[in-house]
């Protein structure tokens, strides 16, 4: 295992599968909800970064025993490309759901059906890419 990084936490195998376990729950009702209707389309895009956060943490967990800490999640993207081969897609991937968070959670505007689009695709590639280093 690697030393403790500042701003991480060790995971434990059990903890790991919880993370599993809930990012592929996180995905599967999102892509449910989505819908025509904008209020749903915002419970989804927010359950794409609930996904995508979930995601990261197994992968990190999986590959390195640890994960990012912090509410703003600006760490994860960083320590998720040390993950090699993987770790630049897969921090892309995390980034590019992560910029909509705020909207999706806190936000006073609708997010369009191509940005939820996009944050589930995102959000899957991570959900995939998960099961697939867990497997290893």
């Amino acid at each position: 295992m690697t030393p403790r990084r500042p701003s991480t936490r060790v995971i434990t195998p059990g903890e790991v599968a919880v993370r599993a376990a809930t990012a592929r729950q996180y995905l599967q009702v999102g892509e449910l909800v989505i819908g025509e209707d904008p209020a749903e389309r915002q419970v989804a895009g927010g359950l794409a970064v609930l996904a995508a956060i979930a995601a990261s943490d197994a992968i990190c967990g999986t590959a390195l025993g640890e994960y990012a800490r912090g509410k703003d999640h600006d760490l994860a993207p960083d320590l998720l490309k040390t993950i090699r081969p993987d770790g630049p897609d897969l921090a892309r991937h995390l980034g590019r759901v992560l910029e909509h968070k705020p909207t999706a959670h806190y936000g006073t505007t609708y997010l369009t059906a191509e940005t939820v689009a996009s944050m589930l695709h995102h959000a899957g590639a991570l959900v995939v890419a998960m099961e697939r280093i867990r497997r290893r």
